[in-house]
């Protein structure tokens, strides 16, 4: 009885993190139904605290290596390195929600609560090396984002996204769990440890079967990091959901599930990695080059964020493709840098946004740089960024996962991907030009003057150039962090 008492306290230190988030998310559920409507923002600063409480408890379990629940759950660098990322974000997309949410008169418990619950699916989703808990972790973030992007009960593009987004992640969850079947089926096991000794040691066809059963898998993890050609969901989703939540979607659920594929591919299919990396290599392209062309023609500044993150999505694939150390740890680190850089883009979207979240036209960005000349430099500086223009953090995470294709002689990928960072310059300069250089919009716009969004803009701006000029310690704890 003690010994069970005692394994089962372990289990719970290794998750408190999210033990953290998922208790905030009960008491909002439970507080929300006594709170009069004029105390709902209460709502908002309680899923604050819940954020920084499990930021803080990641931070000073950063060095553990803990496994849980019959090794089904780990706390790694990994793990925390990810969830730094996610919860970072957690933050800004709340702070992003305070005025929102009394703008659109939606200040309700359920948007937090709803949030909370999938960070914490994201969380169990970036600590596991078992099959069956990532496809329940996907599920359950899925459900949450479905909610969440139809959240504007009133705007019928954002029932239309939401709809959108649940249909094609019922049908990216079948091959999923198709994959798994095999999978099981193949090895007796779901622990991605147990796949990869099976694989080392298992005969030809087995090994022909496993590489159907990673093409299933990766239909799950390709639909929530939006590579080709399951992306079709991003553009609409983006532009449809409330910005905040089109913000925490764009990073948040990315760093979640490239390091569940990251854990995946390196740990459970390393025997059959040149497989996988062929494979890999010409979905990098595909997702890089779509993304990049599609996005020339958007006159919508958050569609063209939705295609770019598609585009990002390809540039991250080729650090995986060139399966070495550089290239996993530049995956990261590129994850913490796009945390910076995109939801700065995504908070001017906010700014500029009206009532239902509508206004966001590029065209409405007509002489922003000199009505705004604070905010109108920041958005230069996250436009260069994604860009990857010097010296932002884009251009160095583009630089080692770059380097890392030419480490691993894949010359021609590094190549494609320079090409298309090229072309993406054309359509983030064009919002700089359409700032600087375009005149006045021709209908006056009120900018959504809230005092929150104007602090994540500027630090968003800051950061994106501190990392950029002083990267090395950043991209030290990103290599640290591979999960290997």
């Amino acid at each position: 009885m003690n010994i069970a008492m005692v394994y089962s306290l372990n289990d719970l230190v290794a998750i408190i993190p999210e033990l953290i988030l998922a208790g905030f998310a009960f008491a909002i559920l439970l507080i929300d139904l006594w709170l009069p409507e004029r105390m709902k923002s209460l709502n908002g600063l309680l899923a604050l605290f819940g954020v920084v409480f499990s930021f803080a408890s990641v931070v000073m379990m950063y060095d553990k290596n803990l496994t849980a629940f019959n090794n089904m759950i780990v706390m790694d660098k990994a793990s925390n390195f990810a969830n730094v990322i996610m919860l970072l974000t957690a933050f800004v997309a709340i702070v992003m929600s305070f005025d929102f949410l009394k703008r659109e008169d939606i200040n309700l418990g359920e948007y937090y609560e709803v949030l909370l619950f999938s960070i914490v699916a994201m969380q169990i989703l970036a600590s596991t090396y078992n099959l069956i808990v990532m496809f329940i972790a996907v599920e359950t973030l899925s459900i949450g984002m479905y909610i969440l992007t139809g959240f504007l009960r009133n705007k019928d593009e954002s029932v239309e996204g939401a709809m959108k987004y649940f249909i094609l992640g019922s049908f990216a969850s079948t091959f999923l769990v198709l994959g798994i079947g095999l999978f099981y089926g193949l090895f007796g096991s779901v622990d991605l440890n147990t796949i990869k000794a099976s694989l080392s040691s298992t005969s030809a066809f087995y090994k022909y079967i496993s590489i159907l059963a990673f093409l299933f898998v990766f239909v799950g993890f390709g639909f929530k990091i939006a590579s080709f050609p399951f992306h079709s969901w991003t553009p609409d989703v983006y532009a449809s959901a409330p910005t905040p939540m089109s913000a925490f979607m764009s990073v948040a659920p990315k760093a979640a599930s490239f390091l569940a594929l990251l854990r995946f591919l390196v740990v459970g299919l390393g025997p059959i990695e040149i497989h996988w990396t062929k494979v890999l290599w010409v979905i990098a392209v595909l997702t890089m080059t779509f993304g990049n062309t599609v996005a020339l023609w958007q006159k919508d500044l958050k569609r063209l964020l939705g295609y770019s993150s598609i585009a990002h999505a390809g540039y991250m694939l080729v650090g995986i493709t060139a399966a070495n150390e550089l290239g996993y740890g530049s995956v990261m680190f590129y994850l913490f840098g796009y945390l910076f850089m995109n939801l700065g883009a995504f908070a001017v979207a906010e700014f500029i946004s009206q009532k239902e979240d509508r206004g966001t036209e590029i065209a409405n960005l007509r002489g922003f740089g000199y009505k705004y000349p604070l905010i109108g430099a920041a958005m230069l500086v996250f436009m260069f960024c994604l860009a990857g223009v010097p010296p932002t953090v884009g251009f160095v995470g583009k630089y080692y996962l770059f380097s890392a294709a030419v480490k691993a002689h894949l010359y021609w990928l590094a190549v494609i991907g320079v090409i298309n960072s090229a072309i993406s310059a054309y359509f983030y300069l064009s919002v700089i030009v359409t700032m600087y250089m375009k005149g006045d919009a021709e209908e006056k716009i009120e900018v959504f003057n809230s005092v929150p969004v104007k602090a994540v803009i500027f630090v968003m701006a800051i950061a994106v150039l501190y990392i950029g000029i002083f990267p090395s310690q950043f991209l030290d704890m990103a290599l640290k962090s591979i999960p290997f």
